[in-house]
């Protein structure tokens, strides 16, 4: 299935929490208006497509501030955006954020929720 398919845009804290309980492997990627989003998305999306078993969802910051925030409740890791944050059973294991999302960074991600998955 590829990584179009496998997206949630996560709108509100209780859909943040509903993708982490049904995704024990899950990606978080919050997108801002900025032109780093769309530039690192590509690393996001030459990573994760590959991978049929992390489902992926978006934060859209702006329009939902409240999931966000959530997130960075939950975590512990303070806002940026672009970020992305990969999870292993509801916790934070790997995030980066702005030009550190790079190409390296995504295999340290995919490295470290698939490890002991």
């Amino acid at each position: 299935m590829p990584l179009k398919d496998r997206i949630s845009f996560l709108t509100s804290p209780a859909e943040v929490d509903a993708f982490l309980e049904a995704n024990p492997t899950g990606v978080i990627f919050k997108a801002g208006l900025c032109h780093k989003t769309p530039e690192t998305f590509v690393h996001v999306q030459a990573h994760l497509d590959p991978r049929e078993d992390l489902k992926l969802g978006i934060i859209k910051v702006v329009e939902s501030r409240a999931a966000s925030n959530h997130v960075a409740a939950l975590t512990g890791i303070e806002h940026e955006s672009p970020q992305i944050i990969f999870f292993r059973d509801g916790k934070s294991v790997f995030d980066r954020d702005n030009w550190d999302i790079t190409a390296d960074a995504m295999k340290e991600g995919v490295k470290a929720v698939s490890a002991s998955s």
